[in-house]
């Protein structure tokens, strides 16, 4: 690598002298035996090439010819600075390209799908659940003949990727569709309340998205009279109820079992 001589090793030295500054040494050196002599014009500098390493000399012969030149442009009274470096290197060196390289990973799921299990289901004032038009549930009393309208529940059973529930801790994420149909229950916002309705989809796999949890519910078991509540994922303090008329939307509510039935019985397991 050839070094380039301070300002006051350039100014005091005479360069119209047969000298050479070797790649080594910062001190004027006896001049080899040479094959050609170049003088820069308007710099005032003689340039020597010797045998050997012609493309190397050159090459040499060149740095310290840009690095004069530039030397002499600045001002006498500013010192020489690491950014007068930074600035020659711009002018010797090629600049260097960088390849930015992406990657992506799959997220974790958040509901693992396990198993499906069928029931029949009634609210505690023995209403069955009746699917009276293509997306609309309906609960009421059937006896007789009549009974054969009632729903079962197609109950998706999913395990949590987080202590937000499973059998421990007695809420079970789970999502309730109608057995012989595409159709589930959602929780959805319309206007300044979630509302409760049946969706056309097939949601038995894992729930890897937070807009899919609009169709997952935590089923609420009470093991001492063996009931079964079902709280809304997506609007938490939300739950599937029931009006305490017969023929009524199966709707959702946040206070559960006041003006209201929210709580059911399950059987068929």
């Amino acid at each position: 690598m050839a070094f380039v001589p301070d300002l006051d090793t350039l100014e005091s030295s005479s360069l119209n002298e047969e000298t050479f500054y070797g790649p080594d040494c910062l001190c004027p050196q006896k001049k080899p035996c040479l094959d050609s002599e170049v003088t820069s014009p308007g710099v005032d500098i003689q340039v020597t090439v010797t045998k050997g390493h012609p493309a190397r000399t050159f090459r040499q012969a060149a740095v310290l010819v840009v690095a004069v030149t530039k030397l002499q442009k600045q001002p006498v009274h500013k010192d020489f600075a690491d950014s007068d470096l930074g600035g020659f290197l711009e002018d010797i060196f090629e600049p260097i390209s960088f390849q930015q390289i992406e990657d992506t990973y799959a997220r974790a799921p958040v509901y693992r799908y396990t198993r499906s299990q069928s029931f029949d289901i009634l609210d505690i004032d023995h209403k069955c659940f009746v699917l009276e038009s293509p997306t609309q549930l309906v609960a009421l009393h059937l006896q007789g003949p009549s009974a054969r309208w009632k729903v079962k529940l197609n109950i998706a059973l999913y395990r949590p990727q987080s202590s937000q529930g499973g059998p421990g801790t007695g809420r079970m994420p789970v999502a309730l569709g109608i057995k012989g149909y595409q159709l589930y229950m959602s929780c959805v916002m319309s206007g300044t309340e979630p509302v409760l309705q049946l969706e056309e989809a097939d949601i038995r796999k894992d729930i890897e998205s937070a807009e899919l949890t609009r169709f997952i519910f935590f089923r609420l078991d009470s093991p001492g009279d063996g009931t079964t509540r079902f709280e809304s994922a997506a609007f938490p303090g939300w739950f599937i109820c029931t009006s305490l008329q017969p023929r009524q939307p199966v709707g959702i509510t946040n206070q559960p079992d006041q003006v209201n039935i929210a709580t059911y019985k399950l059987s068929g397991r």
